[in-house]
């Protein structure tokens, strides 16, 4: 079994090649998924499994600790990679996920805002400055680099001033903002990275036109829009299967009647391969739910080792 170190997996990352591999692995079948979540709201641990695709059968093994980056300046989340082998069982490769956890979820993202925000997106609006919040900016520059302003809010502005600087240093205009009302009202694209269990943004403050991602919330009882965000746009998700697993953001709408299963249309699946239609107008609002699930760890773990060993060769 091949052992793939950060640093290693660190070398091969680049966006153009992440978001390819992710829109070429949505155009085969629905692979099978499975999860686990256990533990309290401030240690969680996360198994996500899928079997079926690219000959391979995978795990990713995650724990969630909220309070790390202030309490031991870790990561909220880090992780781990296992593949077998799907045809005779072996271990093929053992992957350290931390960071590949961050490029996964932004390069989800940034494919659905390839497939769904206004080309000519000019503003970015940033809820969460945790580790995540840096990946996003550069994944949705990386699929609209029209993107020249980027608002950053979060309760904490002290952390919101540390991704900006990070961002500025990286040549990406960013600047923090104490009031998330105005900048989203003033965006092309909302993005929300917290682990807020209370809706952070809301429905009326976004404009036509507006391209919505909704990212931090992975659990029922983790939410970042209100009913009237989802229920204002056409909706969609990164994969059903996750996103109707328990997942805030769309469970809390479904129980308070605010949008029904039908109201979903669609998922990466059924978007990537034209089965139905994204963006129909300039003037239309698009939410985007990313939800995750391990088929796209899958996906973003082969595509790197192929590099790596292709580089090697």
């Amino acid at each position: 079994m091949r052992v793939y170190s950060a640093d290693e997996l660190r070398r091969a990352f680049d966006f153009e090649t992440l978001i390819d591999a992710l829109e070429n692995g949505h155009r085969s079948g629905r692979p099978q998924l499975g999860d686990t979540l256990l533990g309290p709201s401030e240690k969680r641990y996360m198994v996500r499994s899928v079997h079926g695709g690219r000959n391979l059968i995978g795990s990713k093994l995650v724990t969630i600790l909220p309070d790390n980056p202030d309490l031991t300046a870790l990561p909220s989340i880090q992780a781990v990679i296992v593949l077998f082998d799907e045809t005779d069982g072996q271990p093929k490769a053992l992957l350290d996920a931390t960071e590949l956890t961050y490029w996964k979820t932004a390069v989800d993202s940034a494919l659905g805002s390839r497939l769904l925000s206004r080309e000519d997106s000019a503003t970015l609006a940033l809820a969460g400055a945790g580790g995540l919040a840096p990946w996003l900016v550069r994944a949705h520059r990386a699929v609209r680099p029209g993107l020249k302003r980027v608002l950053i809010w979060n309760r904490t502005s002290a952390r919101a001033e540390v991704v900006a600087d990070q961002l500025a240093r990286e040549g990406t205009p960013a600047e923090v903002v104490t009031d998330f009302e105005p900048a989203v009202r003033s965006a092309d694209i909302v993005t929300t990275a917290t682990m807020s269990t209370e809706p952070i943004l809301q429905g009326d403050w976004v404009r036509a036109g507006t391209h919505v991602d909704l990212v931090g919330g992975f659990s029922a009882e983790t939410r970042e829009g209100d009913d009237a965000v989802v229920s204002r746009g056409r909706l969609f998700v990164d994969c059903m299967e996750s996103a109707l697993d328990g997942v805030g953001d769309i469970d809390g709408p479904l129980q308070s009647g605010a949008i029904g299963k039908d109201d979903i249309l669609g998922d990466l699946f059924d978007l990537v391969p034209g089965h139905v239609a994204g963006r129909r107008s300039p003037d239309e609002i698009t939410v985007f739910k990313n939800a995750g699930g391990a088929h796209l760890d899958l996906m973003i773990a082969t595509a790197l080792v192929e590099k790596i060993e292709a580089d090697a060769k």
